[in-house]
């Protein structure tokens, strides 16, 4: 089955998928909805090591180990990081092994400009990504993106910036989902 796009999950979204508890309902209704086309080949969904990281510091244990569980749920972009040289450890027993040393910043110049436009650190990683990985949507309810969507989509304009209903209506349109 041939995957016709891929959309990348902010962490607001990959956690909702996992919790449930995306609000408003219609925005969750529209998760549901872009799962079945997940499920059916219609896309492809994405998120980074990024969504991890900021689960990482979820201060409800529960909710915490709930969002480990289930890491395997939504796919992890290759491009969320790069090899920047290695080091090389000793083990118990004398051997030497070479641990990569790894940047999270895979693309610097767009990076730079991600936080010009006023994204915080995590933010930019997360677009960043999303354009290294040729996401073709940007699925959020974070108003840090939705506020600057024009601004992003002028400096990656194969992305679109939007919430998960309006995917949907996009999906729709385009004939690749039923009309609900």
């Amino acid at each position: 089955m041939t995957i016709l796009m891929r959309v990348y999950y902010d962490n607001v979204i990959a956690s909702g998928l996992i919790t449930g508890d995306i609000a408003p309902e219609t925005e969750m209704a529209a998760l549901r909805e872009l799962e079945r086309a997940h499920a059916a080949g219609t896309i492809k969904r994405v998120t980074s090591r990024e969504s991890w990281r900021e689960q990482e510091r979820t201060r409800d244990a529960v909710r915490r180990s709930q969002l480990e569980a289930a890491r395997d749920l939504v796919s992890v972009v290759q491009t969320d990081h790069r090899v920047v040289g290695f080091e090389n450890v000793f083990g118990p027993l004398g051997t030497i092994a070479a641990n990569p040393i790894v940047s999270d910043v895979v693309d610097e110049p767009l990076f730079t400009d991600l936080t010009t436009l006023g994204l915080r650190s995590p933010d930019a990683r997360h677009f960043m990504y999303a354009a290294a990985s040729d996401c073709d949507w940007f699925v959020t309810l974070d108003k840090d993106f939705l506020n600057r969507r024009l601004l992003l989509e002028r400096r990656c304009p194969s992305i679109r910036v939007v919430r998960p209903s309006e995917l949907v209506v996009e999906l729709r349109s385009a004939g690749h989902l039923g009309a609900g």
